[in-house]
């Protein structure tokens, strides 16, 4: 979009006279416009041909040229009215059709754009240009298969565009076909190395495939290359905020908002920034500053619902949030937002609506099935709120887990064979696996994996198939293709959950610890690199993780804390394990997890023996069913002579299948 791809309307710029008073001004201002165009300063060009059109305000091919700059710096609205300024002083339609409709596309309106290029077909020489145009109007209108055949003409009419392959990557990516977004990327990069656009598309793509610090650099070459690129800044700058260098990425979107004082992702960064340091006044005062630019940006509309929930807004983070879910099915962020919102409104039913698909999952977290389980409690179903309370008594599994975002499973199927498209397969497919046919689950998954082997979510589903039928070893084969084409959170926690469960740790570990060094913040992995270390007596390791997250969610995560509370007893420091023990319990009392640990610290400290002793039988009336629980009571029983109790938990313990510490339950029932 920097370069001019063809002659026609650049010799027709310089051949048409200047008819204002100052017709030397103007000429002059228009060629040190054109030749900061061809050098790649859209931004220099822009300001030269205001000076040509406040020489001469009528000159035609100015405005048309005015508007291809402004195409070229993304501003559609700009341009459009350019080029209707530019038909109005007498310039060909034709001339100009593909520009409009560039800049139609760029506003968001793919009708109006194909309108336009089949209403006046462009001269020949733009007809790589045009096709490449029509393929993007057709695919924002959802038409994936014609604006695929789109982009193969113009490539046959131009091959060597380094824009089209550009964008045909950015459409490859959009349908998930993250190895073919990758093959155009590698294309354009071939074609042109110094290429800004290919740069920041390959940035993204590696960012996506292999983590946060493979792909900084990157976006600090195009950065380099053309500093006054503001897509290359912005993608620098989202990178050095989810990598924790803030002050770094709040310099980036300075400098982008020095070049564009409007632009609105770099106010939404600067407000993702505010309010991960908890400073959600200026949040929303950021916010503010974008209108309703956002209103319809899922990244926007979450960060607006968490603001709205911080402010006892919940009514109008519900109804954001209800609209997110459903353009974003299933994004379990979005879901547990929504049930915590639904929860403070008062509203249980809907929170166990939106809770439920989540604390579902064999890998829900605590959060979910506590919420869950009160808000059961609530509507008085107090049997089905026990399930879930006794889940959420023990960390659960972090490895990733297939979603069911609901549906009557014969409806998917009809749509599945109505629509072939990858999306209702996969819709059809996890409704399989939901109801448990993980047999035909893999069969339709590996038909859908040799269909579109590009995609991640084809290997995916292969590996969840193939877990659920009890093959996790060869599950990780599946992850391990997905993780070569996006190595991204969903797929690393699966990979290295059916390792571990396939006998092989160190390898899970080792998946772990690669993912950790591209991704250094992710709270999913920190949070399973904490258990490992705690697995292995490792707790100085363990702590170090814990206070890291601490630092940076603060006191809010109850499960952080009980994590800290175990870890710090187990390190020798009985003080500050109690005192995290007790901040806990203090911010989840119905969790019986927080209860376990606070009440046998209290027990095993000689703080409070009675106490402890009651908030571990608390516990056990939350969570039934939970072996450690029944343990921590039998040897507290045991130690104040109360032996037949004891006697009872030990063989309540027992009775739970994969109890780790049965040799220790069996000695202590012998000597009572």
């Amino acid at each position: 979009m920097r370069r001019i791809t063809t002659l026609t309307i650049a010799l027709a710029l310089l051949a048409a006279p200047a008819l204002a008073a100052d017709r030397a001004a103007a000429d002059a201002a228009m060629r040190r416009a054109m030749a900061a165009f061809g050098a790649g300063d859209p931004r220099t060009a822009r300001v030269e041909m205001q000076n040509a059109l406040k020489a001469d305000p009528g000159w035609a091919a100015a405005h048309a040229m005015q508007a291809r700059i402004l195409l070229a710096l993304g501003d559609g609205l700009g341009a459009e009215a350019e080029l209707e300024r530019a038909l109005r002083a007498g310039v060909p339609a034709a001339s100009i059709s593909s520009f409009l409709a560039h800049a139609h596309v760029l506003n968001g309106n793919g009708e109006a754009a194909l309108a336009v290029l089949d209403r006046d077909p462009p001269p020949a020489d733009q007809a790589g240009y045009a096709a490449r145009i029509r393929a993007q109007a057709l695919a924002a209108l959802g038409d994936m298969a014609a604006a695929e055949a789109a982009f193969d003409q113009s490539l046959a009419l131009a091959p060597k565009d380094v824009a089209t392959w550009v964008a045909l990557g950015r459409f490859r990516m959009d349908v998930a076909d993250q190895a073919g977004a990758v093959a155009a990327a590698d294309r354009a990069m071939a074609i042109a190395p110094r290429s800004v656009d290919a740069m920041v598309l390959k940035g993204i793509l590696v960012r996506n495939q292999y983590g946060l610090v493979a792909a900084l650099p990157w976006f600090e070459r195009a950065a380099e290359i053309d500093p006054q690129d503001v897509d290359a800044l912005l993608e620098a700058a989202a990178t050095l905020g989810d990598l924790g260098r803030a002050r770094e990425m709040l310099a980036m979107t300075r400098r982008a908002l020095a070049l564009d004082g409007r632009n609105v992702r770099a106010f939404y960064l600067q407000a993702v920034l505010a309010a991960r340091a908890r400073n959600f006044g200026l949040a929303r005062s950021l916010l503010q500053r974008t209108g309703d630019a956002l209103d319809d940006m899922p990244g926007g509309m979450l960060l607006q619902a968490v603001l709205e929930i911080d402010s006892g807004s919940y009514e109008q983070a519900i109804g954001r949030l209800d609209r997110l879910v459903s353009m974003q099915p299933d994004n379990l962020r979005v879901r547990r937002l929504l049930g915590t919102a639904q929860w403070r409104a008062g509203n249980y039913r809907e929170a166990i609506a939106a809770l439920r698909p989540i604390a579902d999952r064999p890998d829900a977290d605590v959060y979910t099935l506590t919420v869950t389980g009160r808000a059961l409690e609530a509507i008085d179903a107090r049997d089905e709120a026990a399930a879930y309370l006794d889940r959420a008594s023990t960390s659960a599994p972090r490895g990733g887990a297939p979603f069911d975002g609901g549906g009557d499973l014969g409806t998917l199927a009809r749509e599945a064979a109505l629509d072939r498209g990858a999306p209702a397969r996969i819709r059809y497919i996890r409704g399989l696996l939901a109801v448990g046919r993980g047999d035909q689950a893999l069969s339709e998954a590996r038909a859908l994996q040799r269909a579109h082997s590009g995609t991640p979510a084809a290997h995916i589903l292969v590996g969840d198939a193939l877990g659920a039928i009890g093959q996790p070893l060869e599950a990780a084969d599946a992850y391990r293709l997905a993780a070569n084409i996006s190595f991204n959170e969903p797929v690393a926690l699966r990979l290295i959950d059916a390792l571990d469960r396939g006998g092989r740790r160190a390898d899970a570990i080792a998946t772990l610890n690669l993912f950790l060094t591209q991704n250094p913040r992710n709270v999913a992995a920190l949070l399973l690199a904490s258990d490992y270390f705690q697995a292995a007596e490792q707790w100085g390791d363990s702590i170090r993780i814990l206070e890291g997250l601490r630092a940076r969610i603060g006191n809010r995560d109850a499960l952080i804390l009980n994590n800290l509370a175990w870890a710090w007893f187990r390190k020798g420091d009985a003080d500050k394990g109690l005192a995290y023990a007790a901040r806990a319990y203090a911010l989840a009392p119905s969790n019986p997890a927080a209860a376990d640990a606070f009440g046998w610290l209290l027990f095993e400290t000689d703080t409070d023996r009675r106490a402890g002793i009651e908030l571990l039988e608390k516990a056990r009336a939350i969570a039934p069913a939970s072996p450690a629980v029944h343990w921590h009571l039998a040897q507290a029983y045991a130690a104040v002579g109360r032996k037949p109790e004891a006697m009872g938990a030990a063989r309540s313990a027992l009775a739970s299948p994969g109890f780790g510490q049965a040799a220790e339950a069996k000695a202590l029932i012998a000597r009572l």
